[in-house]
């Protein structure tokens, strides 16, 4: 069998964002979707043969979950990214809570901060290190993401370097040091229409901080200002670039 993309999900069972995060990873990738694996991250973590045995792991995001949330399986994955994930060499490209998840296997410090949560297109700052960047360094100095989160990270964790970042969230993008590994906070894989579908699947638990007084979450203004985001998804397509050329050490 061909080695294929490994994404570790976070999702309820009958949750039709499972299949709608692995079709837009899909398409963002330039992948047909049998070339995805889905390992359900609430029943198990993969087993180390699954790991090495992929071309690259995602991590996507979690709907219904904060990275704070007391599960024994959100600690589990904490571990399995720290103790397997990082030092595999496998490529990896975590989105959103999938950052949350890497910020705290790093030991960084993850918070709640729902008057700063970001909701629908963000702009983001590149940093001067995505200069040297391969994912990121192609990317204009401002550009347009799609994002849907209310924790974040206080800072980018130990031994990391801080690629982008927006008004609201300082830690927007980071990749560890010496790894193919990189995260977002905002969402490549997600466009205007995607964003919006998952929102509306979310929008009880993730409703934009400046909703008017009396307006109910399906009528946000923001879902008429969303923008797209083609820079942001070329992200994932230089990923699935260096993917294609890169081999873990020991294979």
């Amino acid at each position: 069998m061909p080695r294929r993309y490994l994404l570790m999900q976070s999702r309820d069972p009958g949750d039709p964002m499972r299949e709608h995060e692995v079709e837009c990873f899909a398409s963002s990738l330039g992948v047909a979707r049998g070339g995805i694996a889905v390992v359900d991250l609430l029943a198990r973590a993969p087993t180390r043969e699954e790991l090495r045995g992929a071309h690259a792991v995602l991590m996507g995001g979690s709907g219904d979950y904060s990275c704070l949330d007391p599960f024994p399986w959100i600690g589990r994955m904490v571990d399995y990214v720290r103790d397997e994930v990082v030092p595999s060499g496998v490529p990896t490209f975590a989105s959103c809570f999938g950052l949350q998840i890497l910020t705290l296997a790093l030991g960084g410090t993850m918070i709640r901060d729902p008057k700063h949560r970001e909701v629908g297109s963000i702009d983001l700052s590149l940093t001067p290190a995505s200069a040297s960047d391969p994912l990121f360094a192609p990317l204009p100095p401002v550009f347009v993401g799609q994002a849907g989160h209310t924790d974040r990270a206080t800072e980018s964790p130990p031994g990391t370097d801080l690629l982008a970042s927006s008004a609201q969230c300082p830690v927007n993008a980071f990749r560890v040091r010496g790894r193919p590994v990189w995260a977002t906070q905002f969402h490549p894989e997600l466009d205007p229409d995607a964003v919006a579908k998952r929102y509306m699947r979310y929008m009880e638990k993730y409703p934009p901080p400046d909703l008017p007084p009396g307006v109910p979450p399906s009528e946000a203004p923001f879902l008429k200002t969303l923008r797209p985001s083609h820079h942001a998804t070329r992200l994932l397509q230089r990923f699935a670039q260096f993917t294609r050329v890169h081999t873990p050490a020991g294979r």
